[in-house]
């Protein structure tokens, strides 16, 4: 499905459009769309400082598993730039489950405590120096700017297998032990499986 906003271009998937109406009739706590709406936050601080940046993209692709910014000018920007940038989502996580948490104090409205803990765990999430997630893209910028690309693509791949293994080993644990929490482990098996086909497609 395909939404035009202006010069910008929305590319969203059916089997996300049959998830998210799912979610809605089914998920009667609104704890996922809750997260969804703090995934979408996330987003925007990285759409604000493009936009700021004059970089506003023409295109987004929300698939089930990934948000992709079609982003034409990166890695073309000052290194301060592409920074913020990467970072921005991060930023607005820091900034609104902050808010959540200090407006939850004063209300005590439970939904405001689960979006600010959803904010949260999608900063340190994302902070994971793990190639394809906004810690590794800032890891790789910094590198790039010191090392040969050869070197920075072979130091983050290691160091994002060697984070990632011990996470893989602890989902599959926490399976066994739970008999039904695959979060981790799944999160873990994606990661890997998109960095190593982002290696084929590089070779």
């Amino acid at each position: 499905m395909r939404i035009k906003l202006g010069n910008l271009s929305i590319i969203v998937s059916i089997p996300l459009c049959c998830v998210m109406t799912a979610i809605i009739l089914l998920d009667s706590s609104q704890t996922v769309m809750l997260g969804c709406f703090s995934a979408l936050m996330h987003e925007s601080g990285h759409l604000f400082f493009m936009w700021h940046f004059n970089s506003f993209p023409k295109e987004i692709k929300i698939s089930l598993f990934d948000i992709a910014i079609i982003d034409h000018k990166k890695f073309n920007r000052p290194l301060h730039q592409e920074l913020l940038i990467t970072l921005g989502g991060v930023m607005i996580n820091l900034i609104f489950g902050s808010v959540c948490f200090v407006l939850y104090l004063i209300f005590k409205y439970n939904f405001l405590i689960v979006l600010s803990g959803a904010n949260i765990l999608l900063l340190i999430y994302n902070l994971l120096p793990i190639d394809t997630l906004d810690g590794g893209q800032a890891l790789y910028l910094i590198l790039s700017s010191k090392l040969s690309e050869k070197a920075t693509e072979r130091t983050m791949l290691i160091l994002s297998l060697v984070i990632l293994f011990p996470c893989t080993v602890l989902g599959f644990l926490l399976l066994l032990q739970s008999k039904y929490n695959f979060t981790l482990l799944l999160t873990s098996l994606y990661l890997i499986a998109v960095i190593l086909l982002k290696k084929t497609k590089i070779h």
